[in-house]
């Protein structure tokens, strides 16, 4: 019997019962049980039924349950993926029929027998509920046999959005995929099941052996509060395995509070960096943006335009969004132009470097915060145009600082990098002078301005970052290219970044350089591997990493904190403020001197940089 019903299953794997069959299935389940509750009910005396009414009550019982059953909805669900929610449903039916009938019973002259309605009730809830996880069983272990590789999955988190998680792939009937297990670190839950689906170790079910028996062919993570560091160890683990990992989305991110199949995404490459999100709350900034005139420059780049979505949400009086890129700037203003405060934003052609028309900007707008994220900022470019590093990086930041200072803005915030410390090209070198340059600004007699710096590493996604490089050599089929092995990175996500330099400009006194609690610096090999594997490919087989050696200038190893340099906390337990070694006034008047200084070669302006610095 067993072996014919299984036939049928792998038959009709891929098919499902229509909803009117389960519909009709189930009334003619009510009517037999019924029946049977009879017999119990009378102690199984067939000559005390009333078998002569009993045809009167079968057409009053069989359109009552039919009614619950449409007001429940418990015939919509597909029986082979049957869950909690359709128990949940059929339990509804159950009762609301149940008390319509007792109620009957009290006010007609029809006199059902409440031990017989209340028998079936019990005996149908058993047998529906039963029937489907029954059912529900057979056809996991009919598809593990004919399942191809890859079908199983593991849900990581056996609580609400973990059960959540199951319900909405096994109700996709797209979805081909089926759960075989949950993992949970709770010791408490190991061991159980959730409507029969064991709950394991990761240890023990995220191992070759087990992922072959079973077909595994993704993990998804369906927890809330998990660290970073754990989802990391989760992440690589199966991906050494050669499974795909995938995470549902927070509960805040639901479609009307349910969670679909589609919504379950592959894992990104930021949430492989094994530490903890920064996390800023928008409401700690105390409408330090909202009704003011802000000016931002590099708006069209990564860190810049960012600035400029997270800006527009604070509902800002004005928004004027500075880039010497033209066609970036068009972009975001595309971007922009759907926003409902639209006629807020004011796009701006030009360059930080042009004293001329940086002080018309601030005549005719007069912003009261200005985050300057306009910079060039890739080393092995600035080396062979250090003049450009020069004229923008330094340059550029003295004249964006005196007319902020000048014109009395109330905030000024420049974005820096780790490049700064114990600088060792160019771009480094000129970003530590644009550093010491706003914190002179910041110390002058009568300054009314907040001049603030904000320091950090890498930023994934970004322009001309390695990410977005891996990701087109990936594309392209490879090789993926890095300049050493063993070379190391601070990295953080663009809106990490941003929620810095916005927080920056709200807690700021003035002359702090804020740095960011990065965790442990990444390997760059490491992010390489994983995008192969997050992409579904092997290393060395689908695709090679190839060395090709440190640039001119590149650093095997960045640091957040310059020699001597020590920091102090502030409110947030992220958050640093860097006791950095500023040069004094004269020492940064020597430098802008010898930046302004064409006649020079740059060579001798970088000497002479040095010596003012230490």
């Amino acid at each position: 019997m067993n072996l014919f019903i299984g036939r049928v299953l792998l038959r009709y794997t891929d098919r499902f019962l229509s909803r009117w069959t389960v519909f009709g299935l189930d009334l003619l389940l009510v009517l037999a049980t019924y029946i049977v509750a009879q017999f119990i009910a009378y102690n199984f005396e067939t000559d005390s039924i009333p078998w002569a009414s009993l045809p009167l009550k079968v057409s009053i019982l069989l359109p009552i349950y039919a009614l619950g059953f449409l007001h429940s909805q418990s015939y919509v669900g597909v029986v082979r993926h049957s869950g909690g929610k359709d128990f949940t449903r059929l339990f509804q039916a159950t009762v609301e029929s149940g008390l319509v009938l007792a109620l009957l019973s009290f006010t007609t002259t029809v006199n059902f027998s409440r031990a017989a309605l209340v028998t079936q009730a019990m005996l149908f809830l058993i047998l529906s509920v039963g029937g489907r996880l029954a059912v529900r069983s057979l056809f996991l272990s009919v598809q593990l046999r004919k399942a191809k590789k890859g079908n199983g999955i593991i849900i990581f988190g056996a609580g609400s959005m973990g059960r959540a998680a199951q319900n909405a792939i096994e109700q996709d009937v797209n979805f081909k995929d089926y759960v075989i297990a949950y993992v949970d670190d709770n010791k408490s839950k190991v061991g159980k099941n959730i409507n029969g689906i064991p709950i394991l170790k990761a240890v023990n079910a995220l191992t070759s052996e087990y992922i072959e028996k079973y077909n595994v062919g993704k993990l998804v993570v369906a927890i809330k509060n998990i660290s970073g560091l754990r989802l990391k160890e989760l992440s690589n683990a199966a991906l050494e395995l050669g499974i795909e990992v995938s995470r549902v989305p927070p509960t805040s991110n639901w479609v009307n509070g349910e969670l679909t199949a589609k919504q379950i995404r592959p894992i990104s490459l930021e949430e492989l960096l094994g530490r903890d999100p920064i996390n800023l709350s928008y409401e700690t900034l105390n409408g330090f943006i909202k009704g003011k005139t802000v000016l931002i420059t590099g708006a069209a780049g990564s860190i810049g335009s960012e600035l400029v979505r997270q800006v527009m949400r604070q509902k800002p009086n004005l928004l004027i969004c500075l880039d010497q890129a033209e066609t970036p700037i068009y972009h975001l203003d595309q971007e922009l132009s759907l926003y409902p405060n639209y006629n807020r934003a004011r796009l701006l052609i030009g360059s930080v470097t042009d004293q001329e028309r940086m002080g018309q900007i601030f005549r005719d707008y007069k912003p009261e915060v200005v985050f300057h994220a306009a910079a060039y900022k890739h080393v092995p470019l600035m080396e062979e145009n250090p003049q450009e590093a020069v004229k923008t990086n330094i340059m550029g930041t003295h004249t964006m600082a005196r007319l902020a200072s000048e014109h009395r803005a109330e905030c000024f915030v420049m974005v820096s990098t780790d490049k700064a410390v114990n600088p060792t090209n160019i771009m480094g070198a000129s970003k530590r002078a644009a550093e010491h340059i706003v914190n002179y600004f910041n110390d002058q007699p009568g300054n009314q301005t907040r001049f603030v710096t904000t320091r950090f590493g890498n930023v994934l996604g970004s322009n001309g970052s390695v990410i977005p490089l891996f990701k087109k050599q990936l594309q392209d089929g490879g090789p993926i290219t890095l300049t050493h092995k063993d070379i190391t990175r601070y990295f953080m996500t663009i809106p990490e970044a941003v929620r810095l330099v916005l927080e920056a400009g709200h807690m700021g006194k003035g002359g702090e350089i804020l740095v960011f609690d990065m965790g442990e610096p990444v390997k760059i090999y490491d992010l390489a591997v994983n995008l192969i594997k997050l992409s579904g490919l092997t290393v060395g087989k689908d695709i090679q990493i190839v060395v090709t050696g440190l640039r001119p200038g590149e650093k095997l190893y960045e640091e957040l904190l310059a020699d001597g340099e020590t920091t102090r906390p502030t409110h947030h337990r992220q958050i640093f403020i860097s006791t950095s070694n500023n040069l004094d006034p004269k020492g940064v008047e020597a430098l802008v001197e010898a930046a302004q200084g064409a006649d020079k070669g740059w060579l001798e302006y970088i000497a002479e940089y040095e010596k003012a610095v230490h």
